[in-house]
């Protein structure tokens, strides 16, 4: 990093939209993955399309890495910055620019925070599904980058089935604007990206009508895997569930230590099934699945409104709880076939017996959506490496199973020594190009996603 570009951007966007303090600097070189750290030369506060456009070009002509920047709530290592990269801060561009109660469609810059908007919409009496674990910090713009889920993803869709519009900031042909029905093809290509295309600058969203009704279903089981086999059985009958969400025994216990929530401590498995629609539909759908819960052998509570927003909130909360069990965690998110759960969940847990790991796993499992977590002690030195060690078994018992690396978190640098395994080569190539025709320099997010 030159003074030279330090300067050249302090006389285009302005000092005071910079960050150059080496201890402020030490902030931007972390995101929530544990293990990570980078070091940004500097950081620009973004408050307008033109300010990444602006600084965008001077980095890329002085050979510069520029890595986009939300919340920061990654957990695949997303945005962790090369040494001497520009960090790109979209968190100042905040504005709902357009809200249309009856076209249900919404304008939004990137840093609006997930939860403000859904709040922003709910009170609008509309809903905007994606709900990442993450809301509470996590923005607009960084459920782009990764196409965030969450656990309204099976009934509602991800953050690709809301986005309609896009404007983003692409080194190749500047600022590009994208319609559903014209680019789709781009727009898909967009989304998911995580920052290796470009820096999303502006989103158009769909919204949706709130459910009138809701009910709520906890059925315990004995283990995961009877819990599990539970979940095809649900969906194969015909059910949607709006949520459908999973936790295992380490899960539980380590929620129960946090707070006295109330989960059935006993519970070798739990699904929480959250329902919702017309009251008809729900009054139906709810006597369905409490009789396929019960032949499957579940124990089922019914779960009143505000027990069940306090679950939901508890459910947010996991990677928090999780550090009573151990005060760190590597956290994947396989997605596999509905029918491969089970199995795949029983390949996992035995070879975290074998490594000596304590492993909690979750998730949203209408969607086939496993989130194992691996747990260590960073003072233990021999049970971190050996956690570390057993992301290739995670990476490999999802892709066995015919699944995929990733249903939400991305795949940043954590997962990707593992693409190679995923994709063929004719396939990394085409991927290659693409990126290519957008990032010619290959200096967007470098060292995410992609493999050497």
């Amino acid at each position: 990093m030159t003074r030279a570009l330090i300067d050249e951007l302090s006389r285009t966007v302005g000092y005071d939209r910079l960050v150059t303090d080496p201890d402020q600097l030490l902030a931007y070189g972390y995101d929530a993955t544990m293990g990570y750290r980078g070091d940004p030369g500097v950081v620009l506060l973004a408050t307008t399309e033109t300010d990444v456009s602006q600084a965008l070009k001077i980095a890329l002509a002085h050979g510069i890495p520029c890595v986009p920047r939300g919340g920061a709530t990654s957990l695949s290592a997303a945005v962790i910055p090369p040494s001497g990269s520009l960090v790109i801060d979209t968190n100042q561009m905040q504005r709902i620019k357009h809200f249309d109660i009856d076209r249900r469609h919404a304008t939004v810059e990137p840093g609006v925070v997930t939860r403000d908007f859904r709040a922003y919409a709910a009170h609008r009496g509309l809903l905007y599904a994606p709900d990442p674990s993450s809301e509470a910090t996590a923005t607009i713009g960084g459920n782009v980058a990764t196409n965030a889920g969450g656990p309204y993803a099976y009934k509602y869709g991800v953050t690709r089935d809301a986005v309609i519009e896009l404007r983003v900031v692409t080194p190749a042909t500047g600022t590009i604007e994208l319609s559903r029905g014209r680019d789709d093809v781009a727009i898909d290509i967009i989304i998911g990206s995580e920052g290796t295309l470009g820096v999303v600058t502006e989103i158009g969203l769909q919204l949706r009508a709130m459910p009138t009704s809701r009910a709520v279903r906890a059925a315990s089981f004995p283990n995961g895997p009877e819990a599990l086999r539970t979940v095809a059985a649900i969906i194969n009958q015909g059910v949607v569930p709006a949520k459908l969400e999973f936790l295992d025994d380490v899960t539980i216990e380590s929620l129960e230590r946090a707070r006295p929530w109330g989960f059935p401590r006993h519970a070798g498995g739990l699904l929480l099934a959250e329902l919702d629609g017309e009251k008809s539909e729900v009054a139906a759908a709810t006597a369905q699945i409490d009789a396929i819960l019960q032949t499957s052998g579940g124990d089922v509570a019914t779960v009143s409104p505000d027990q069940a927003e306090q679950w939901w909130d508890a459910r947010r909360g996991i990677t928090a709880s999780l550090a009573l069990i151990r005060p760190a965690k590597i956290g994947e998110d396989i997605c596999v076939p509905r029918s491969q759960l089970a199995p795949t969940f029983e390949k996992i847990k035995a070879a975290a017996s074998t490594a000596e790991v304590i492993v909690a796993i979750f998730g949203h499992a209408a969607d086939g959506t496993l989130h194992p977590n691996l747990l260590y002690d960073p003072a233990d030195k021999a049970e971190a490496q050996r956690a570390t060690n057993l992301l290739v078994d995670v990476a490999e018992a999802g892709l066995a199973a015919g699944g995929i690396l990733s249903g939400e978190h991305g795949l940043g640098r954590v997962k990707r020594p593992f693409v190679k395994r995923a994709y063929d080569p004719n396939t990394l190539e085409t991927m290659r190009r693409i990126k290519k025709a957008f990032d010619p320099d290959g200096l967007m997010n470098p060292g995410a996603m992609w493999p050497d």
